[in-house]
Formats: structure tokens, C-alpha cells, sequence
């Protein structure tokens, strides 16, 4: 079972390459997108709690998250000029389309549990070393610097 969203960026395409920084950013806030949509989702027929969850984390770390999203924002500043409000919001709302649509499991949602125990747990950097492995398709839609 895949949990990852498929190309977000098929459509627009980014002029230059994007630094091992920027993959990072990207990485954390897909991942932020896939634990907020899938504890909310697996809440009501699957794992209660995960929403709670989910809410609690975004509680204690909202400012590191919204310092991510900060960051590549100024990405799509560079790469999209003068449209790149749009073009975030296209690749953000495919994502969440995705993972809103993604059909509900006993797996699927057993792993989204599990996820958000580690971090309520462990904290941002478990939050992080997640996102290195979930979000790993990352490097195939974008062009990373060498």
C-alpha cells in the first residue's frame, strides 16, 4: 500500500533545480498535509483520536509549521513569478484532494495512527525523520540540484 500522493507538480513545471533545504521544506509540508487529512479522515470509523492527535501536534508546533511553509512560499516566489499564489495553491489543492479522496482502510488508517503516536510522542524531529521516508516522492516531481 502506497501512502503517497502521486506528482503534484505534473503540471507546472519549476525553472531551476531545488536545493537539499528546499526538498526538506517540501517534504515537511506535505507530510504536515498528509497527517492533518488522513488524522481527520481516520478519526470517525477508524481510530478515534487521531484528529486530537493531529490537532495537538499542530498546537504545540504551528510556528515551525507555518516557518515551512514560509520557506517555500519564497520557492514558488522565485520559480513562478507572478502567479506563484496560484501555482501553490494548485499543487496544495491537488495534494489535499488527493489525500481527502485516498480510500479508507484498517491499513491505511492503522498506519496514520501509528505515525501520529510517534510524533505526539517524539516530537518534531520524529515529525521530520517521517517525512524523509512517506514523502520520499518528492524527488521524482521535482528537479533537485546535484
Amino acid at each position: 500500500m502506497s501512502l503517497l500522493a502521486g506528482p503534484a507538480f505534473a503540471q507546472a513545471k519549476f525553472k531551476r533545480c531545488l536545493t537539499k533545504p528546499e526538498v526538506k521544506v517540501e517534504k515537511l509540508v506535505r507530510h504536515g498535509i498528509f497527517l492533518r487529512e488522513g488524522g481527520n479522515r481516520c478519526d470517525t470509523d477508524y481510530n478515534p483520536g487521531t484528529a486530537k492527535m493531529w490537532k495537538d501536534f499542530d498546537t504545540k508546533f504551528g510556528p515551525r509549521l507555518a516557518q515551512q511553509t514560509a520557506s517555500r512560499k519564497k520557492v514558488f516566489d522565485r520559480e513562478f513569478k507572478g502567479n506563484a499564489l496560484e501555482v501553490m495553491t494548485y499543487f496544495d489543492g491537488r495534494l489535499v484532494t488527493y489525500y481527502r479522496y485516498y480510500p479508507l482502510s484498517v491499513s491505511y488508517c492503522g498506519q496514520v495512527d501509528k505515525l501520529l503516536k510517534e510524533v505526539t510522542q517524539r516530537g518534531w524531529n520524529a515529525f521530520a525523520k517521517q517525512s524523509e521516508i512517506v514523502q520520499a516522492d518528492v524527488v521524482t516531481d521535482m528537479k533537485i540540484c546535484q
